[in-house]
Parts: structure tokens; C-alpha cells; sequence
């Protein structure tokens, strides 16, 4: 398939979506009653990212159609979710669960046709054990910082698509999410934020996942 029509089937995967939701969540029904008085934040970002982030993510797969295709909507629905943590600081099971759910079956339908279901869909279900398992793990401790149960609950969907690629995917995708994190809070530290000051996770986990997922389309591969 020819770059251009790649990269635009892409852009349609993950912007039609977001076009979708950007309007939607600027209607704030994605509130709960006791949220109606948050500020609301300006959501325009949520487009121009979501048409990039498909079109680099379609690229970077181009070479395994319907893993590509798996990724691209997997991408919209992340970029959701980021997009309400920033919001509400809060992250739907509504859309946590079904993201799972549907990464899962779509993945089995990959390996079904590439014929890998021994490998990498064992794989892609020990990836989103094991980070699941680490988040929580995390959250038990008492060494997730900023962290919530929300993140817990995002994180084996974003094991399950990294762990379909490779380890490499996993630990370079937690890694970039902590290190998103990290600069953002001395950021705010910078800007004279607090110590006790919230900041959203989720969106750290998401740029850190879909960072890895469309490293491919600009030169670098994680073997």
C-alpha cells in the first residue's frame, strides 16, 4: 500500500474518532454530578494529535495490515482516555474494560492471521499480566506517587498491545511513560506547583505507548 494512502487511512482511523469525542466531552457529559465545576480545558489538541499519532502508527505497521489496523483504533480510544484524565482526572472503566476486551480479540484475530497466536498473543497476555501487575504492585506499596486505581485498570491493555510486539516494547514503553511523567512534574514544580499538587498519570502511561508504537514510522525499531 502506497505511504500516502497508509498515512491517510491512518489519520482517518484515530481523527474521525477524536473529532467525535472531542465534541462529546466538550459537552461534559463524561461528568459526574460533583465535577460540574472543574474548569473545563480546552480540548483542540485532541484532533491535530489523533490525526498524527494514526497516520505515524499506521506507517510504523504498514508492513502487518491488520496488526496496524488493531493499533490505529487502539491508539483513538488511548488518546480518549488521556484526554478525559486530563479532564477529570479520572479514567471510565466504560472504557478501560472495552479497551481490553477489544485489544484482546483483535489481537487473537491478528495471530489467527499471521499465524502466531503460540507467540505473540501468549505474549501480548503475559505483557498486560505483567504490567498490570507492576502497577498494582505499585499502588500497594504506596510507591505510585500520583497513581490511582484508574491507571491500574488502564495499564494491561497497554501491556497486552506493547507485549504483542516484543518485551523491548514493554519496558521502553512504562519507561518513556515514567520518564513523561518525571519532566512534567518538574515542570510544574518549576511553575510553583506543590508537592500535593495532582497530576494526571494516565496521559503519561498513553504518550509512552503510543510513542513506542510509532517509533518504526520515524527510523527507529525496538527489536
Amino acid at each position: 500500500m502506497p505511504l500516502l494512502l497508509t498515512a491517510l487511512l491512518g489519520a482517518i482511523g484515530t481523527g474521525v474518532p477524536a473529532i467525535v469525542a472531542r465534541r462529546v466531552l466538550e459537552s461534559g457529559v463524561h461528568r459526574y454530578q460533583d465535577e460540574e465545576e472543574i474548569r473545563r480545558l480546552n480540548l483542540s489538541w485532541l484532533v491535530p494529535v489523533a490525526v498524527l499519532v494514526g497516520a505515524l502508527v499506521a506507517l510504523a505497521w504498514r508492513e502487518r495490515p491488520a496488526l496496524a489496523v488493531v493499533l490505529v483504533a487502539a491508539s483513538a480510544v488511548l488518546l480518549v482516555l488521556a484526554a478525559i484524565d486530563i479532564d477529570v482526572r479520572r479514567l471510565p472503566d466504560r472504557l478501560t474494560y472495552p479497551l481490553f476486551l477489544g485489544g484482546l480479540a483483535g489481537l487473537f484475530v491478528v495471530g489467527l492471521i499471521e499465524g502466531d497466536l503460540e507467540t505473540d498473543w501468549v505474549r501480548a497476555l503475559l505483557g498486560a499480566a505483567a504490567l498490570g501487575g507492576f502497577y498494582f504492585l505499585l499502588i500497594l506499596i504506596g510507591g505510585g506517587g500520583r497513581m490511582g486505581l484508574g491507571d491500574v485498570k488502564l495499564s494491561p491493555s497497554l501491556g497486552l498491545l506493547l507485549g504483542y510486539l516484543s518485551w523491548s516494547h514493554v519496558v521502553l514503553g512504562t519507561l518513556v511513560g515514567f520518564l513523561s511523567a518525571g519532566v512534567m512534574a518538574l515542570v510544574l514544580l518549576v511553575r510553583g506547583a506543590g508537592r500535593t499538587s495532582h497530576l494526571a498519570f494516565g496521559p503519561h502511561m498513553v504518550a509512552g505507548v503510543l510513542v513506542v508504537l510509532a517509533l518504526p514510522a520515524m527510523g527507529w525499531v525496538v527489536s
